[in-house]
């Protein structure tokens, strides 16, 4: 079983297991935190703990959570239109003229999408 396997990143469990050195506003910090700048990378565990919302500050997480997801599915489909825009040019480009630039983007359309 892999490392990230063993991990426990359920709040209430690691809050009884060894007491919480992060309060539940301070997860509500990084997930706003988040929101502001995709890079930050929280763990999907740590984001399933918050799954089943019992309090307001729990709701206000998975609010945030929420639209975080939505926000990055709403990327991804766009950069998924992109390539599959770029594919079909290219394959249409190809079936006139084959052109290395053409052949290019159909690589790299086909490599992305």
């Amino acid at each position: 079983m892999c490392y990230s396997a063993q991990v426990q990143a359920d709040y209430k469990k690691y809050v009884v297991m060894f007491g919480a050195t992060m309060s539940i506003r301070d997860f509500y910090e990084i997930f706003y935190r988040r929101g502001l700048d995709p890079k930050i990378k929280i763990p999907k565990a740590v984001e399933a703990s918050f799954g089943d919302p019992q309090s307001d500050d729990e709701r206000a997480i998975k609010a945030l959570i929420d639209d975080f997801n939505d926000k990055q599915a709403t990327k991804f489909e766009e950069e998924l239109f992109k390539q599959r825009k770029r594919l079909a040019d290219a394959e249409r480009i190809l079936q006139t003229k084959p052109t290395k630039k053409a052949q290019d983007d159909q690589r790299i359309a086909t490599d992305k999408g």
